[in-house]
């Protein structure tokens, strides 16, 4: 995790503010005791959350730019700007200003600065306001977009001598829709079909961890458009994300891709609507929609959507929010036997593509000697991967090790009705280095473990694993009340397969069953 600290120095006006992208300590240091009503000399050094600055995308870095600025609410409730006085063009830069700090017990941020945002004794800020029209960012968003917010509730007071004072990350307040074109076009515009507003004007409340919920205004704008960047004439051909105000729009959305005519007329070159159920359309703040690539031909345009969504819970790879065959998190989708790619009506070892009918008789990734057909294959190939087969692209099934991972560096958390689905199953949250001890630990029925950072579905980066049982012959069991998912790993031991096992109890992450029951897949991504 990194951090944002304060040093502080005595008689001093001059703010100086260091942003940069390197993980920094914990410590503060005091020099003498510092005037109780005069501006103070404080050196913060600050970072984004995750490996990104203000937009870090597959690893294209942004840098910092002439006339950025950050606002810090002092505990007192000022509002304070700091402007970037150098490294402009890098990734880590200095910014100047002045502060005037009483005895602080929780201070603030908010990127980029807002003149005339207020703060409340709630940690509630207003006063913001997400552009409605976005300037194409190639690999990336208008930095004007990129709206985030950090609080630290520890300050000692800024006269004290000794302490620790750390602000912490700061946390993307918006959601991405990304998009993909192959043509040039004036503006793309995403528009909620059922009223909800997405951009213009809103407030935040922000938890202790810095994370916002958002509130968007009355008036809050229904559209957000991508627009040509400064200079531009048109949208190139590219990558671009699109910041949105997180939240449910219960009908869905339609994006247009549109050109200007020779008469400045606005031409729909493209439109396409998506979402038509309560809840469908969900977007989590610093989560990415992937709406795929437009292309367009001389008779037709289509829009070819990238359906499967993941999150980043900073595990190396990326997580499919749903499972293969399912539309919503909460889904069941399809059951697979393991090593087969498509679902059936019979789970049986006489229906089985990897045996002659029975567990002695297996045909492929074998390991046991006495069996007739040895070739010591441990991990599916993508041929018999149900994830790869049916998503394509880099999609595939995970390994064993990759769920263990899952299981000791997230944070699971039983849940009843999930999201009003009517679906149990377990809540997986990514778990930040201020919190690491919430790591591997589960709240259920059995264990109501109390966690140092504040998880909810809503405001923080997560996956939905469902219990939605699992087949055996034609039979469905145990739905409702435990969840098995496939991993891509054989177990050499039993000849059978690892697969994680949910219920409200517990989390079996390397139990093993029989390769012909049918088991839900959920897929990962690099």
């Amino acid at each position: 995790m990194k951090t944002l600290h304060f040093k502080s120095y005595r008689g001093m006006a001059a703010v100086c503010a260091m942003l940069t992208l390197a993980s920094c300590g914990n410590d503060i240091e005091l020099a003498g005791d510092a005037p109780a009503k005069n501006p103070y000399k404080i050196t913060l050094t600050a970072s984004q959350e995750g490996s990104a600055t203000r937009t870090a995308l597959d690893g294209i870095d942004v840098v910092w730019q002439t006339g950025d600025a950050i606002t810090v609410f002092d505990g007192g409730g000022n509002n304070c700007t700091f402007e970037l006085s150098k490294g402009a063009g890098e990734t880590t830069g200095e910014f100047e200003g002045t502060i005037n700090a009483l005895e602080p017990k929780s201070y603030c941020a908010v990127y980029p600065a807002v003149e005339n945002a207020t703060i409340n004794a709630d940690h509630g800020i207003s006063g913001l306001s997400l552009p409605v029209e976005q300037k194409a960012t190639p690999d990336g968003f208008d930095p004007q977009a990129a709206i985030m917010t950090a609080r630290n509730d520890n300050a000692d007071k800024i006269t004290s001598t000794a302490g620790d004072l750390t602000l912490g990350e700061f946390k993307h307040v918006c959601a991405f829709v990304k998009v993909t074109t192959t043509e040039p076009y004036d503006k793309i515009t995403f528009t909620t079909n059922g009223g909800e507003g997405i951009a213009g004007s809103f407030s935040v409340t922000l938890d202790e961890n810095g994370i916002s919920t958002v509130a968007p205004a009355a008036d809050a704008s229904t559209t957000v458009s991508l627009v040509p960047a400064y200079g531009e004439t048109e949208i190139a051909a590219g990558t671009y994300l699109i910041a949105v105000l997180p939240g449910a729009l219960t009908e869905g959305f339609t994006m247009s891709c549109s050109k200007d005519d020779v008469t400045n007329s606005q031409i729909i070159i493209m439109t396409r609507s998506y979402g038509n159920a309560v809840g469908e359309t969900v977007f989590a703040r610093h989560n990415i929609v992937n709406m795929g690539t437009v292309e367009e031909t001389l008779a037709t345009v289509t829009w070819e959507r990238s359906a499967h969504d993941y999150v980043d819970l900073g595990l190396g790879v990326k997580w499919a929010t749903h499972n293969v065959g399912a539309d919503t998190p909460y889904g069941s989708g399809d059951y697979f036997a393991w090593g087969e790619t498509e679902p059936k009506d019979d789970y049986s070892w006489e229906t089985y593509k990897w045996s002659k009918d029975s567990y002695g008789t297996l045909t492929k990734y074998v390991s046991f000697s006495w069996l007739d057909d040895v070739d010591n294959k441990e991990v599916l190939e993508a041929e018999d991967d149900a994830a790869t087969a049916n998503w394509h692209g880099t999609w595939r099934t995970p390994t064993i090790n990759e769920i263990i991972d899952l299981r000791n560096k997230c944070y699971w958390e039983w849940t009843e009705n999930y999201n009003n689905s009517g679906v149990n199953g377990y809540v997986v949250y990514r778990v930040y280095e201020a919190n690491s001890s919430d790591r591997g630990k589960i709240k259920n029925a059995k264990v109501d473990f109390t966690p140092s950072g504040t998880y909810t579905p809503t405001g923080s980066i997560h996956i939905f694993l469902p219990a939605n049982g699992w087949r055996t012959g034609t039979t469905l069991v145990w739905a409702g009340a435990r969840g098995y998912f496939w991993s891509a790993s054989a177990n050499t031991t039993y000849n059978g397969a690892f697969c994680p096992l949910i219920y409200s109890d517990d989390v079996e992450h390397v139990c093993c069953d029989e390769r012909f029951l049918g088991l839900n897949v959920r897929p990962v991504c690099p």
